[in-house]
């Protein structure tokens, strides 16, 4: 688990066996459920700003490529939507976050731990659909983050 770096409140949580508890109808992704600590391992989420406000600033705008950010999923699965990105932890940069799979941006949530995620857990998985509703910055890949041409699947 250390390449994975994760927070020992989440640790301890999962080892818990624990889920989050809140009420799916206030939440879009309906019911999630969390992985299992032994189930989580490092991946990779995308960012794209051709339709972002970042585009203006990236380097690389215009060009047909993506930024890769090493992340862990969190969810197994939830309702309606598929559940890679809507809560991730970034290893890295020590931030949970949300990935948003159809528009390929990161939010992250500054100063947030697993405690706090898991007193207001509708706020945050929320986040992709109504950012206004938590603190969050948009993920800036550039220059941490390597830049490749095409796409994932190319």
């Amino acid at each position: 688990m250390t390449d994975i770096n994760l927070p020992q409140d989440l640790v301890e949580f999962l080892q818990a066996d624990r889920q989050l508890k809140y009420n799916p109808s206030r939440c879009e992704a309906g019911h999630i459920v969390l992985l299992p600590l032994n189930q989580l391992s490092l991946g990779e989420v995308y960012i794209d700003s051709e339709e972002s406000i970042l585009a203006k600033s990236d380097p690389h705008v215009g060009e047909r490529g993506y930024y890769t950010v090493p992340a862990v999923n969190l969810v197994a699965d939830c309702d309606g939507y598929d559940p890679k990105g809507i809560l991730i932890w970034l290893p890295d940069l020590e931030l949970f976050a949300t990935w948003d799979y159809d528009h390929w941006d990161i939010r992250v949530f500054p100063d947030v731990t697993w405690i706090d995620i898991v007193s207001n857990p509708v706020k945050y998985i929320n986040a992709q659909w109504y950012p206004d509703k938590v603190d969050n910055e948009l993920l800036i890949p550039w220059p941490r983050y390597s830049f490749k041409k095409g796409r994932p699947w190319d």
